[in-house]
């Protein structure tokens, strides 16, 4: 009897006591909103522009910086045809093959050579006869361009039109035989300046200026001496 009363005592003790919380699952719970902050504060710092990055910049090189005239001649002046600023003066070291190096005084030789070609009267001549032929070229283009904007159709070809392109083809070709035998006449008048390389070579400097000139319309009249004749003929019969 004595036993089962110390039984029940034990057991009543045993209820007593408080109940310890199971915070494992809490603990867990309170830890996971870290991982979450720290992708976020990861993708946000991936978001965030890089100012620190250098921009691209234009580098100005020696062919932002070329003349306007090639050479000192514009193409507009005969007599620009002598000229020879400093980027003249290394073409023609260049294509004489003129070392500094081996020749410190080489730019008083080209000014000497220079100046041979520009006396030699013969030679003044021949550039005027290919200066002029050139503005031929330049001036049967244009009139023929002006006369196709008058009778042209945009739509069909006419007879017109057709009658404007022989005349002008007939023009053209004439105009080439004269170039054709000037330049047949040219190397025996460069043959003088054979003997001093950069002589030579200023010479073909210039041939190659007016051979690449480009036409400009101010360069000739607007009418041709015939058609002023034809022009006073047609007043003379109106009257």
């Amino acid at each position: 009897m004595l036993q089962a009363c110390l039984i029940l005592l034990l057991f009543a003790a045993v209820a007593r006591l408080p109940q310890t919380p199971n915070t494992a699952p809490a603990q867990q719970s309170s830890q996971k909103p870290e991982p979450e902050k720290q992708s976020s504060d990861t993708h946000s710092t991936q978001q965030i522009p890089d100012k620190t990055t250098p921009k691209t910049r234009k580098v100005i090189t020696n062919d932002d910086l070329k003349p306007a005239r090639h050479g000192g001649f514009s193409g507009g002046d005969f007599n620009e045809i002598n000229d020879c600023d400093r980027r003249c003066f290394e073409q023609v070291r260049e294509l004489a093959r003129v070392a500094p190096a081996s020749n410190p005084n080489w730019k008083h030789d080209l000014l000497r050579a220079v100046d041979t070609v520009r006396k030699d009267a013969e030679w003044e001549g021949y550039l005027r006869s290919l200066y002029n032929v050139h503005l031929r070229f330049c001036q049967f283009g244009a009139e023929k361009r002006d006369e196709l904007a008058k009778s042209a159709d945009p739509h069909n070809v006419t007879p017109r039109e057709i009658a404007i392109d022989e005349k002008y083809d007939a023009k053209f070709k004439q105009a080439q035989v004269e170039l054709q035998d000037l330049y047949s006449r040219q190397s025996d008048l460069q043959r003088k300046f054979s003997g001093n390389p950069l002589a030579l070579q200023f010479s073909l400097v210039q041939t190659s200026r007016i051979q690449n000139a480009p036409c400009e319309q101010h360069w000739y009249p607007s009418s041709t001496p015939t058609e002023d004749t034809e022009n006073e003929s047609r007043s003379e019969d109106e009257q």
